[in-house]
């Protein structure tokens, strides 16, 4: 069976969770690896990850490929779409995972490049122009004749999931959720001056309050959450596994068990693959590696009188998210 090619446009965390994971696929390779970086220094990290370990084969970067085993797969410099003929490479789908937030024209650019698809692993510069897969809750957004579709952030894809059970079953009045999120590479290792007093501190010596676009992603997916919803993220010194505190006042009175069993079930059918309901007290170094988009706490739920709620959902810091990433390849190669 021939294979759909794939390519990786930037080779940073999802770029390299996506190279792993479609290393031995039934029906999707890498066929190209873009990026800018040095070669040997990509293939270097790609053979030791602080997170997830030395890669189970040999890895090397030898005449312009990416040696990893048996399979040779072109690394390429380039950073921008367009930079690529992807008909070169016999490349069919593109997943765009610089880390940028880019443009419905920048993405289209891969299609006159020769790809028919395009997965941009961001959340969109103008919300609205791309369509925003959140896998679980708005899946009809994947069409046969679809080109360009994002998968928002991995805080909204680990919230969604939660906040749709519950306003589906309680009705949802109003809610604040805080992402308390592993650190990134967009911050200092010591206090440097940035563009934002905050951004400037020392990522391992802080928790640090940062900006989300997450409330903006989920009333897209939901617009009658306008109004209802407000967000904060806090940075803190783990360099893997977050949770996101979600407060709510429902429409429905409700008590914890009625809560869990909503998730419960939500996380046996509809989320099945794409929440875990865990009865374990876990931490969030447990959740490193999982492959569904969030792990729902169910011994942190808390209500107070019959409305207020407090749920605790725990992801990853790019895996379950990239693990959405192959389902969406799958389903655009039509096998």
């Amino acid at each position: 069976m021939k294979k759909t090619r794939v390519s990786l446009m930037g080779f940073g965390r999802v770029g390299r969770n996506l190279f792993r994971m479609l290393r031995g696929h039934p029906f999707l390779e890498v066929g190209a690896v873009a990026d800018v970086a040095d070669p040997v220094g990509l293939a270097y990290l790609l053979k030791y990850d602080s997170i997830y370990g030395r890669y189970p084969e040999p890895v090397v970067y030898r005449d312009g490929s990416l040696l990893v085993g048996d399979q040779s797969t072109p690394l390429i410099a380039a950073q921008d779409a367009g930079d690529a003929d992807w008909r070169d490479f016999g490349v069919s789908l593109v997943v765009q995972s610089t880390g940028r937030h880019h443009t419905k024209e920048e993405c289209r650019r891969h299609i006159a490049a020769g790809a028919r698809g395009v997965v941009l692993a961001s959340t969109p510069q103008v919300l609205g122009e791309i369509p925003i897969l959140l896998r679980g809750v708005n899946d009809q957004l994947l069409q046969p004749d679809t080109e360009v579709i994002a998968l928002g952030s991995n805080t909204s894809n680990a919230l969604a999931p939660v906040l749709w059970t519950l306003a589906d079953n309680f009705g949802l009045r109003r809610g604040f959720f805080t992402s308390v999120h592993a650190m990134t590479n967009a911050q200092r290792l010591a206090d440097v001056p940035t563009s934002g007093f905050r951004s400037s501190r020392a990522a391992a010596d802080n928790i640090i309050p940062s900006p989300t676009n997450t409330t903006e992603i989920l009333v897209a997916a939901r617009p009658e959450f306008a109004g209802k919803l407000s967000s904060l993220a806090l940075n803190v010194p783990v360099v893997d596994g977050s949770t996101v505190d979600l407060v709510t006042e429902l429409e429905t009175p409700v008590d914890v068990e009625q809560v869990n069993r909503a998730i419960r079930q939500a996380c046996q059918t509809r989320y099945r693959g794409i929440v875990e309901y865990s009865t374990d007290p876990i931490v969030s170094s447990d959740v490193t590696g999982a492959s569904e988009s969030a792990v729902f706490d169910s011994l942190a739920t808390m209500v107070m009188g019959d409305h207020l709620t407090k749920t605790v959902t725990w992801y990853n810091n790019g895996w379950g998210y990239s693990a959405r990433i192959v389902e969406v390849l799958e389903r655009m190669s039509g096998s």
